[in-house]
Order: C-alpha cells, then sequence, then structure tokens
C-alpha cells in the first residue's frame, strides 16, 4: 500500500513561522520556529532561522507551501525563496511552493471576490481579492510606515508609555508596567532600550503585545486605552478598502488579535458586523502542498 506524502506547510511572519506536517489530511506534528521573512532570509539571521526550521521537523516532508511577508506570487523574489527554502530543507524546487502570506491569509478564510479580511499579526493590514485575482489593499506598509493595530503598533505605544514616565521623572507601577518589566528586564532606560535594540525589526517590540492584552485583562486603563486604539486604526483600514469596493462583509484574523478577548469585543464595536475568525494558515498551506506532491 503506497504512504500519503508528508506535506508541510508554512505560515511565515515577523514574530515567528508556524508550521505543519500533513498526512493523508491529517495533521501529524506542529510547531513554531524563529521569523522567517523574504527580506530576513537574505541575512546571516534569517539562514540561521530558516536552519532552525529544518531542525524542528521531525520527519522529510515530500511538499511544500508557505505564505511569506514580502513575496509576491511568481515575483522573481518568489523563485529565490523558492531555492533558499527547497536548499534548506533538501528538497526538489519544483516541490516547493510560495504565495505571499495575505495571498494564503485571505484564501484560509474568504473565496476571491467574497469580503474583506482585515489581519493583525506583527502588522496590520486590510486585504480583498476580487473574483479576477486584483487586489485592493489598505495599511501593510511595514513597521517603519505604519501598521497601527498590529502586535509591533502595540508594544510600541506600550513602551512609550514607560519612557514618557521616565521622561518625567517617574517610575510607573501599574499592572501594565509590571507586565512589561516581566519580558524587558527592568524599567529603566538601560534595560527598555537593550530589549527594544537587541534585534533589527518589528520582533522584539512584537512580543510586549501579549503583556499588553494580560495587563488590560487585569483592569490596566492604560492598556485598555492601547487596545482600544489599535481597535479604530484596524476599523479604519477596513472602511478604507471598503470605499473603493463597496460595503462587503470584513472578517478579522491574526495573532494580535489574541492577546485578550477585549481586543476582539472593542474591534467589533468599532466595526459592527465584523467576524474575528482564527484558522490555521500552515494547514491552509499545507492542503496546497497536496497539489505539488500530485494528489
Amino acid at each position: 500500500m503506497t504512504r500519503s506524502p508528508l506535506l508541510l506547510g508554512l505560515d511565515a511572519g515577523g514574530s515567528g513561522t508556524k508550521w505543519v506536517l500533513v498526512r493523508g489530511g491529517v495533521t501529524v506534528a506542529s510547531g513554531m520556529t524563529p521569523p522567517l521573512t523574504a527580506a530576513l532570509l537574505a541575512t546571516e539571521v534569517g539562514a540561521a532561522n530558516l536552519a532552525a526550521l529544518a531542525a524542528a521537523l521531525p520527519g522529510h516532508p515530500d511538499a511544500l507551501h508557505a505564505g511569506m511577508p514580502g513575496l509576491s506570487t511568481n515575483s522573481a523574489r518568489a523563485a529565490e525563496v523558492k531555492v533558499l527554502l527547497a536548499t534548506a530543507l533538501n528538497m526538489s524546487p519544483e516541490r516547493v511552493g510560495v504565495e505571499g502570506d495575505l495571498d494564503l491569509a485571505y484564501r484560509a478564510h474568504l473565496r476571491p471576490g467574497a469580503g474583506i479580511l482585515v489581519y493583525a499579526g506583527t502588522g496590520s493590514i486590510a486585504y480583498h481579492v476580487a473574483e479576477n485575482g486584483a487586489v485592493v489593499r489598505a495599511g501593510g506598509r511595514g513597521f517603519l510606515l505604519g501598521d497601527e493595530g498590529g502586535g509591533f503598533s502595540i508594544g510600541r505605544a506600550a513602551l512609550r508609555l514607560l519612557t514618557d514616565a521616565l521622561d518625567s521623572g517617574r517610575v510607573p507601577d501599574t499592572v501594565l508596567a509590571r507586565e512589561l518589566a516581566a519580558i524587558t528586564g527592568g524599567l529603566d532606560w538601560h534595560s527598555l532600550r537593550a530589549f527594544a535594540y537587541a534585534a533589527p525589526g518589528a520582533s522584539a517590540i512584537a512580543r510586549l503585545a501579549p503583556a499588553v492584552g494580560r495587563a488590560a485583562d487585569g483592569g490596566d486603563a492604560d492598556a485598555l486605552a492601547i487596545l482600544d486604539a489599535s481597535a479604530a486604526a484596524l476599523a479604519e483600514l477596513a472602511r478604507r478598502v471598503r470605499a473603493r469596493v463597496g460595503t462587503l462583509p470584513v472578517t478579522v484574523t491574526g495573532g494580535a488579535l489574541r492577546v485578550s478577548p477585549l481586543f476582539s469585543a472593542l474591534l467589533t464595536r468599532a466595526l459592527p458586523g465584523a467576524v474575528v475568525q482564527q484558522r490555521n494558515h500552515a494547514e491552509a498551506a499545507a492542503r496546497t502542498a497536496a497539489v505539488l506532491a500530485g494528489e
């Protein structure tokens, strides 16, 4: 009896890479490894993170499909990423598929033309794929230019509260401050600076978003205000896309929404009718890998 191929699905991102191994339609293993993005793969850190992914897998995949930030399907960079993934995992490039993380996320939740996806992970974006494949988007400009409502901006807002307090000669003693200190190692400027600038990109500061969520759950007014402002920012992205494509239903997803149930509640208040929905994008990628394996 022929054994079903082992399929690897990757949902890569700036805060981490979710992976699943699927055989015969059943998930047999899953995990999280360090961040992978198209830009990061060109660096020594990206190469090390790719090696960490290869080491984490308990089996050798027969085919893989990945959704990754910074990619356009069928672009020259996408072809380069396919080769990098294939080399790291000792696979034929013909058994590797790649696409942008937002294209993967949209397919996991919506069929083309059916709605607007608001994604809040490390960054944020509102995304619509028309029936003819045309994309309309708002946001998604990266942490240097925006990404309000995503994990990075939530963490940055919390850090700004701390540094504003330090500038005023105060060391805050609040639920939020204590949650942040447990991650940064301290509330003095030396500790905050070392934490914020220890690694390039947005991933370190995005790690603070769950602390903001826990503080909001604990009744911290500042943390709740950060989540409220973030919800308003995500709602605005959806309205910008609606202004261009019509009043389509909105689905909201992404890891930032998991920091607190209050975040989802604030978002649906800011954008009535929106549905918060979490689906496993790595599993959706693995289903796509089945085509590459000839299933």
